[in-house]
């Protein structure tokens, strides 16, 4: 899609600020990886250069099949430094689990729905190499944050009904096994339609409005033309009945935290099990419940483990 001169430079001063910010916040959370674990960047899952997945697993048991962690970082669609959720991620490691990041394109380089292509490519690209990491398939686990939250909802709402995938013409070879036990979401984005909508709280997020402008590749004004003519759903995640069960947490001064409220309602309506978990202090701050410098954030990870090991089976024992 082209988009109009205005909008495509606004998302990229949008894009540099935010990956600066994210560059000082990982220098200030950087953590080297500890001894327990290997740690591989940089496994390619297509030709463009941020199509890459990095991963990491406890050294005892690379030979023994271990439940998958898929996690997409988050960024408003348009930032997002994957290594700088290492921290986080480091910790499921620990807990036994093999952990793939995934990276995709940043708009408004590419627009919807070309990093929702790219999820399900890193997919199969983790689930086509399973055997050669011991991923138990059977034991999947999505977690991400912010605009993360609003792709792995996605790829678990895919899961439930893959016909959205023939209608926006997404390739995806594990679509008939792919089955999601549970999901982690810190702050999550998740209703194109609410984030745009002016009488929701969420709308009034910061820069959220050029965020999903631009991952839209269109003005607000076309978006919500869009969202009015999307009688097929294709545009946010949809929660049924057959939704995997979801640990979702909300800062008490995020103004995201209306958008966890609100989904929570869909969940609630159709019987899906999960937990609002309320983040606050300084991890009260929109997404900070990912830096486990904080003994909140830990105790919230803990809490998230505990909370998707009710859907889960493993034969590993997981011992820290």
């Amino acid at each position: 899609m082209n988009m109009n001169r205005k909008l495509y430079a606004r998302g990229m001063i949008g894009q540099y600020w935010y990956n600066f910010t994210e560059l000082l916040a990982y220098a200030l959370t950087f953590k080297p990886v500890p001894n327990e674990l290997i740690y591989t960047k940089k496994l390619y899952y297509g030709q463009d250069k941020m199509q890459y997945i990095n991963t990491c697993e406890r050294k005892d048991v690379t030979d023994e099949k271990k439940p998958l962690l898929i996690y997409i970082h988050g960024g408003g669609w348009i930032s997002g430094i994957t290594e700088m959720r290492n921290t986080y991620l480091f910790e499921w490691a620990k807990k036994g689990f093999f952990v793939a990041s995934v990276s995709y394109t940043y708009a408004p380089q590419k627009v919807y729905p070309y990093q929702l292509k790219e999820v399900f490519s890193a997919i199969d690209f983790i689930l086509d190499n399973a055997e050669i990491y011991n991923i138990d398939t059977e034991n999947i686990v999505l977690a991400g944050e912010s605009a993360g939250g609003y792709f792995v909802t996605y790829a678990a709402s895919c899961a439930t009904d893959n016909s959205v995938l023939d209608k926006l013409n997404i390739e995806f070879r594990h679509r008939d096994s792919f089955k999601v036990n549970a999901i982690v979401s810190h702050c999550g984005c998740y209703s194109i339609d609410r984030l745009t909508d002016i009488s929701k709280k969420q709308s009034k997020f910061p820069d959220i409005k050029m965020m999903v402008s631009t991952f839209m590749g269109m003005n607000i004004a076309d978006v919500r033309k869009q969202i009015e003519a999307d009688s097929y759903n294709l545009i946010s995640p949809v929660v049924t009945e057959y939704f995997p069960p979801i640990f979702v947490t909300w800062g008490d001064k995020d103004l995201l935290r209306y958008e966890a409220f609100d989904f929570a309602d869909e969940l609630k309506k159709n019987n899906v099990p999960y937990v609002l978990y309320k983040s606050d202090g300084v991890i009260g701050l929109h997404a900070w419940s990912i830096v486990t410098l904080f003994k909140k954030s830990r105790i919230c990870l803990d809490e998230a483990f505990k909370f998707v090991s009710q859907y889960i089976s493993y034969e590993t024992i997981l011992k820290n």
